[in-house]
């Protein structure tokens, strides 16, 4: 120990910021020297404090000390959230879709075009911003965005086919980096009718995914792009197919839901095979288990989603001076399962499935885990009064929103460092009945919970820098900002 009691402190502190944050931590505790480094240095706590709320440097303008302040506001403000104390905007909602991403919320009308709504924090220093693009010479079905990566995703459906279009999301003009600004794949079977199609669309950054169910036929298509240069390197078909999310850089996230069971299987992006050849259940990199149907006569049909926040390319960090934001190295999953009478959610974390592929339990002897296995302690089951609209995005990053009435939301944080000391952490059951599930579904993975009051709403989603609220006659959206 007198060794180190002789190191200058100039070197702790350089060591300090090559170690992870716990191993920071458990330096502070070795001696008062250490931590009183620790309690001298803004750049120290500004590390230690990013990661434990979920979030990445950005490298503003400001110094580490200033940064340092804006941070510890900043969770306390979200910490301790409340509607009547937020900056407060309203946005008409007029139009056929409506989309949020980060902190971006896009209106569409077929009369108007599309108008956008960056999200503004006095905190982070991201200032308001709103444009539009009023004229666009495609059909719009749906669309997705991305600002970091300057991206409007317009898909055009026929009645043959799916046609991707990849405009600038300032301009609506072709994007520039996109070798084909669009790109089309025809239907096995052609005429189903637009308006009986619906559509999901996720982009993740150099990647693009489209999924395609039509009412008049019972398979399910998605394609994965990669965009810039127009290569397919996914064309799936089943019809058993319900969701998907993007897992990471390599990997596809597909929710399988039949008759009696549902899982979460997934599917390696660069996986190649002939155009003909359907993906088989052994096609897949591995699957994970979810709770079996109840045989109940009443549960007559199920639905299923996947939703999650989209990890981005960074791509503003030359563009806008705030000092800190979201990080994706972890990101929350949640399922969704309702039926006529009843509505679920399932929360895991992305760092929860990764580990577990790697380091599955002794005894899964196959690629698929069952329920039992991997569920109870690594999920968070969730019973809600009821499921909004799908267009409503109510995840960003570790968190999500449920909404518990009219006047009242729930924000619940599955960061589990920013969980120390205050989650919840006593175990759960659903659905003791067996309306929905074959058995009563019992899970503890922890986390925080944060009540909020909000003004009569149909829904609320969440975005990075605040909460937005969807009234009730749903013509418009009140956003509330930190």
């Amino acid at each position: 120990m007198t060794g180190l009691q002789n190191i200058p402190a100039e070197l702790i502190e350089a060591v300090c910021h090559q170690l992870d944050v716990l191993s920071i931590v458990r330096l502070t505790q070795v001696s008062r020297q250490f931590w009183r480094i620790f309690g001298q240095s803004s750049a120290l706590q500004y590390k230690v404090q990013l990661e434990l709320a979920g979030l990445r440097d950005v490298c503003g303008k400001a110094g580490s000390a200033s940064r340092l302040e804006l941070l510890k506001a900043y969770q306390a403000t979200w910490t301790t959230f409340e509607c009547t104390r937020s900056t407060k905007t309203t946005v008409n909602m007029a139009g056929e879709s409506w989309e949020l991403v980060g902190n971006v919320l896009a209106t569409y009308s077929s009369e108007k075009g599309f108008f956008f709504h960056r999200i503004p924090s006095a905190l982070r220093q991201v200032p308001p911003a709103e444009w539009c693009i009023t004229d666009l010479p495609v059909g719009v079905k749906d669309f997705s965005l991305d600002l970091s990566q300057d991206l409007l995703l317009v898909v055009e459906l026929t009645s043959t086919s799916t046609v991707v279009h990849l405009l600038s999301l300032k301009t609506g003009t072709p994007h520039p980096l996109a070798r084909n600004p669009h790109f089309s794949r025809d239907f096995d079977e052609p005429g189903a009718l637009p308006e009986y199609c619906h559509c999901q669309i996720r982009i993740f950054g150099e990647y693009i995914g489209v999924m395609v169910q039509s009412e008049s036929h019972d398979q399910v298509s998605l394609f994965v792009w990669e965009w810039k240069s127009g290569v397919m390197k996914q064309d799936v078909h089943r019809d058993d197919m319900t969701s998907f999310a993007f897992l990471d850089h390599r990997m596809l996230l597909i929710g399988i839901l039949d008759s009696f069971s549902a899982e979460l299987r997934v599917l390696e992006i660069e996986e190649t095979r002939s155009d003909s050849e359907k993906i088989q259940s052994d096609s897949f990199k591995f699957s994970f288990e979810l709770p079996a149907w109840s045989h109940h006569p009443e549960v007559a049909e199920i639905d299923m989603t996947i939703q999650t926040e989209p990890a981005t390319s960074w791509a503003t960090d030359s563009v806008l001076d705030e000092p800190f934001t979201t990080g994706h190295a972890d990101r929350l999953f949640v399922v969704s399962f309702w039926t006529q009478d009843a509505s679920f959610l399932l929360c895991v974390r992305l760092s929860t499935l990764l580990n577990l592929m790697e380091y599955p339990p002794a005894d899964t002897k196959s690629r698929t885990m069952v329920w039992d296995e991997w569920g109870p302690a690594n999920a968070r089951m969730l019973r809600i009064p009821g499921l909004p609209d799908p267009w409503v995005c109510f995840v960003h990053g570790q968190r999500c929103v449920i909404q518990i009435s009219p006047i009242r939301c729930q924000i619940l944080d599955f960061n589990p460092l920013s969980t120390w000391g205050k989650c919840i952490l006593h175990e759960k059951t659903v659905d003791n009945c067996s309306l929905v599930f074959q058995d009563p579904v019992t899970t503890w993975a922890p986390f925080t919970l944060t009540s909020i009051e909000t003004s009569p709403s149909a829904a609320v989603m969440l975005a990075e820098d605040g909460i937005v609220t969807v009234s009730v006659d749903e013509d418009s959206c009140t956003i509330f900002s930190v």
